[in-house]
């Protein structure tokens, strides 16, 4: 069995942590996608899912979670929680006040993050990763923000 080293790197609040996971931990251990892709039209609202594996009991005492949009030249965090508290400071500018996390399923494997008033820039890759002390594993999945112009373009 062969052990892996995770670094994670937030640049925004200077915080540096090291996680080892064993090969056959981090394979049973899923992060899956609601959708693969999502499309909503700018200062609409849309709620972007994840799920993971749960132990039974449906806690645990580790639990990271790490969502971000991955822009061009650079990573945009969206959502964060830290031994399960969420932290909100790391939170990027362009999505401060916008969005909303359902905490309730997050005892369920469930990630729900409502990502309100909408904007084209919010368009692109989304990553969502977990880590708990059964492993790490993530999910990705795209949204286009589709602006009015184009809208009224496609309609005429």
């Amino acid at each position: 069995e062969r052990i892996w080293t995770v670094f994670i790197i937030e640049t925004s609040q200077c915080v540096c942590s090291s996680l080892s996971l064993s090969v056959s931990a981090a394979a049973t251990f899923v992060v899956n996608v609601a959708q693969s892709s999502y499309e909503a039209e700018e200062n609409h609202s849309i709620t972007l899912g994840w799920t993971f594996t749960t132990r039974t009991q449906g806690s645990y005492r580790e639990l990271f979670i790490y969502c971000s949009l991955l822009a061009p030249h650079k990573e945009l965090v969206l959502y964060q929680v830290h031994d399960g508290v969420e932290f909100p400071e790391s939170q990027h500018d362009q999505f401060s006040g916008r969005v909303q996390s359902d905490k309730d399923v997050l005892r369920e494997g469930r990630i729900r993050l409502h990502v309100s008033r909408l904007r084209t820039e919010d368009s692109g890759l989304y990553r969502c990763g977990v880590k708990t002390e059964d492993g790490f594993n993530s999910g990705r999945c795209r949204l286009k923000v589709t602006g009015e112009f184009e809208l009224q373009c496609l309609i005429i």
